[in-house]
């Protein structure tokens, strides 16, 4: 049906089409009706009518397209593929139909603005993803990196160069780049490892197995596996052992070297699968500004780890313990300005609602076991034994636990301000970094080693000496202390990377955020656009 109304736009454009007149002037009443008519060219929806008709208006509606130029557009766009992008939204199709055959002033005028809008559309999505993420995903809240797709044009126009302008919209993250090498990697892997339907019992070392040639061809063709080869193919050698490691390790699992049933789930994803999974983390990395900053604290949340990067070089690494996913850690960058030592913490209310009144109404003894005390607005304290839990003045009452090592934030909190009340902290809750999936927090950030942080952050060794610190914390008494350099704090989601290692990494999507960004993806025109960037 809208292929019909589109020929039928471009039929009764044509039909008023005065005779003889100039490419630039069809351009012009064009973009002067298209307001009323939607902007078409060579039969195709344009996408990016604002910025166009911007673009057009300061070029006074001349043509800006020559043979060279479209030349290297069009090569540009058949490579939007090693971006993970599809140069079919791209008018990539039609554009290479109609290359050299544009004869009329109509013909010209129409392919002219077919190749501008491809060129805007791309390179706006070089800049800043095809995906508002926020649209699929109420927990990302990152600034958008932005550029200038016009003045991207006009310049590279002027140049004649194409190429130098879609490097420019690139993103210059190494990992981008590194996930770019991965995605023709996992291309060029026959398709005929694409059947595995592993389940059953455990496979340990030395055993013999019908299975293990398959699970021996996948790992070879994965890279983990250096000899596909071996004198019994069924037997679980050394090499398929060091193989199996190799590839727990890089899938975030824990490398007991032993197929079991979470080693046979991840052999079981399909190659086109992890395909789709890079695509959507190269993605994420067109949303990110380019510049993190010379000291900043990374957080993946997906892959349970922090690190602290200062002057481009990985000085600290720590496991983390993140949001369950009923209780997901939020995506955004904000800057650490000051941690506590021995804070209180008060109960957030969504952790009110959930836990501590249903906990309290099920058991009285619920407070004194968790060591809460009860204060009301004002901040006096309430004695528990005379509140009706099942009141309304129940619900507007303040939860508080006072410092020490039972806290719920242990011995220490960093803070930056967010509008999402979410923090790093210690706790006493050691044995969890044990885990390899680390989702159990209520959406703020547990830290292993948390001390270690603190005195790093601190570069105070006269006053904030290891020993200084300790013997903060055995006062039990709460202590703020400024940080004199502070870093930017970027929560991130990554469920596919390459190490500093070169190793490409997965992970568990525990927030199920990859599959609605996968399908954003693979959709077609139209797009929802916005004003600011189109």
């Amino acid at each position: 049906m809208l292929n019909c109304i589109l020929i039928l736009l471009c039929l009764l454009q044509f039909l008023f089409q005065p005779q003889n007149e100039l490419a630039n002037e069809i351009i012009r009443r064009r973009i002067e009706n298209a307001g009323q008519i939607p902007l078409i060219a060579c039969g195709e929806n344009l996408q990016c009518s604002q910025s166009l008709s911007l673009f057009y208006q300061k070029r006074l509606f001349n043509i800006a397209w020559n043979s060279n130029t479209a030349s290297q557009l069009i090569i540009e766009i058949q490579n939007a593929e090693n971006e993970g992008l599809n140069p079919v939204d791209y008018h990539f199709e039609k554009l290479r139909q109609l290359s050299g055959l544009h004869q009329t002033e109509l013909d010209k005028a129409e392919y002219d603005m077919l190749l501008t809008d491809a060129f805007l559309l791309y390179t706006s999505h070089l800049f800043s993803g095809k995906v508002n993420p926020e649209t699929i995903d109420a927990q990302w809240h990152v600034t958008r990196r932005e550029g200038d797709p016009v003045e991207l044009l006009n310049s590279s126009l002027a140049l004649g160069d194409i190429n130098k302008a879609v490097q420019t919209a690139l993103p210059k993250h190494k990992t981008y780049s590194d996930l770019k090498n991965v995605l023709k990697f996992y291309r060029s892997i026959d398709v005929e490892n694409e059947a595995l339907k592993l389940e059953g019992p455990i496979i340990k070392r030395t055993m013999e197995d019908d299975r293990i040639p398959e699970i021996r061809k996948r790992l070879f063709s994965l890279g983990d596996l250096k000899e596909e080869g071996a004198e019994n193919q069924n037997l679980f050698d050394d090499n398929l052992f060091i193989a199996v490691k190799n590839f727990q390790r890089r899938h975030g699992l824990e490398d007991d070297g032993e197929i079991g049933p979470r080693t046979m789930s991840e052999l079981n994803v399909s190659v086109e699968q992890r395909i789709k999974q890079i695509r959507a983390n190269m993605e994420r990395w067109r949303w990110l500004e380019q510049e993190f900053g010379n000291f900043y604290i990374l957080i993946n949340i997906a892959d349970y780890n922090l690190s602290v990067i200062k002057d481009g070089l990985l000085v600290q690494k720590h496991k983390i313990i993140v949001g369950k996913p009923y209780r997901k850690t939020p995506v955004f960058s904000a800057k650490m300005q000051y941690l506590v030592f021995n804070p209180t913490w008060t109960v957030p209310p969504g952790i009110v609602r959930a836990d501590v009144l249903p906990g309290v109404r099920k058991d009285t003894a619920y407070l004194k076991n968790k060591n809460l005390f009860v204060f009301d607005n004002s901040g006096k304290a309430v004695n528990s034994d005379n509140i009706d839990w099942n009141s309304d003045r129940a619900k507007s009452l303040i939860f508080r636990q006072p410092p020490g090592p039972g806290n719920a934030l242990g011995v220490v909190k960093f803070m930056f301000p967010n509008r999402f009340h979410v923090y790093l902290h210690d706790t006493p809750s050691k044995e969890l970094f044990d885990k390899n999936e680390r989702a159990f927090s209520s959406g703020c950030i547990r830290v292993q080693d948390a001390l270690m942080l603190a005195e790093y952050l601190l570069d105070d060794t006269e006053n904030w000496s290891s020993e200084q610190i300790n013997k903060t914390v055995a006062t039990k008494i709460s202590k703020t202390v400024q940080l004199n350099e502070q870093p930017n704090v970027h929560l991130l989601y990554w469920t596919a990377w390459v190490d500093s290692n070169h190793v490409v990494n997965f992970r568990k999507d525990i927030y199920e955020r990859d599959k609605p960004l996968i399908d954003a993806l693979l959709s077609e025109p139209p797009f929802e656009l916005t004003s600011a960037r189109h």
